[in-house]
């Protein structure tokens, strides 16, 4: 049994590469059969379709070469030693949950989700427990149904946070700003949080500022991703922040 992560937002993928492509198509016959200025129209409707076909392909480059690239850049930015528990927000099938864990010799790793099948293929419990198995790690992991904004855990339960591709899922800014301040509050002194997302970072950096965390980092990735990707990380300060 080998386990397997699934597509991210199946449905967009597909749409975007097959439409795209089909816009492609459309454009080129043109060129090919349409007389003198029209094939100006082909070239140009041929280029409009290249645009979403193109971000369908990175999305399908990410599923195959890019995503276990970008699992262990957050790991290895999350600084591991072996003996903490971390949480995964969004884990889906695993992917960051299983990584985690398989650098762990004492530690903990708990993974959340709300499982919705339209941000990953064949999203579910069940499958997630399928990709644990398969890469022996059962002893290590606890997985849950559980909402990033309503995190169901004790302040400062968390030695680490990480999260990839679950928090632009969160709809409205308010919501996303509420799990960042949830990541915060379960995350002890000391701790970390390393976030990974197709879109900017910036507004999530804000939202753990204003939690009291530092920002380390908010910027691309694109070439540990081969896709779109932005990567957060911030600390949580070991002593509580004095406002003035």
């Amino acid at each position: 049994m080998r386990a397997h992560y699934g597509f991210d937002a199946p449905g967009i993928m597909l749409g975007l590469s097959l439409g795209g492509g089909a816009v492609v198509a459309l454009g080129c016959v043109i060129v090919a059969l349409a007389p003198g200025a029209w094939r100006y129209c082909g070239i140009l409707v041929a280029l409009l379709g290249a645009v979403p076909m193109s971000l369908g392909l990175l999305m399908v480059i990410y599923a195959f070469f890019g995503k276990v690239r970008t699992r262990e850049h957050i790991l290895d930015l999350a600084k591991l030693r072996g003996d903490e528990t971390v949480l995964d927000v969004g884990t889906g099938a695993g992917l960051l949950l299983v990584g985690a864990a398989k650098r762990m010799q004492h530690g903990k790793v708990v993974g959340i989700d709300l499982w919705a099948s339209k941000d990953l293929s064949n999203n579910a419990a069940a499958t997630t427990m399928r990709n644990v198995m398969a890469e022996s790690v059962a002893a290590r992991v606890n997985v849950q149904t559980g909402d990033a904004r309503e995190l169901a855990f004790p302040d400062a339960s968390f030695d680490r946070a990480v999260s990839l591709l679950c928090i632009h899922n969160i709809e409205g800014k308010v919501g996303q700003a509420r799990a960042c301040h949830e990541i915060a509050r379960v995350l002890k002194p000391g701790g970390r949080v390393v976030i990974g997302d197709y879109v900017p970072t910036h507004a999530y950096a804000a939202a753990f500022k204003a939690a009291g965390l530092t920002i380390v980092q908010s910027k691309p990735a694109f070439g540990v991703a081969l896709s779109l990707m932005w990567i957060l990380v911030a600390d949580k300060s070991l002593s509580p922040r004095k406002d003035t």
